[in-house]
């Protein structure tokens, strides 16, 4: 998934989901607290 700044709607980072199902963000800068997520598949 696509993380968003709840804010501006900025693509802060991606969320990464493991093999094992664990989910793990994955950060450009900063961790954004305010946040939206959004499927890749919504974007393309």
């Amino acid at each position: 998934m696509r993380i968003l700044s709840g804010i501006s709607g900025e693509l802060v980072g991606y969320l990464y989901e493991w093999n094992n199902g664990d989910l793990q963000p994955a950060w450009f800068d900063d961790k954004v607290q305010d946040v939206l997520f959004e499927p890749i598949s919504a974007t393309a």
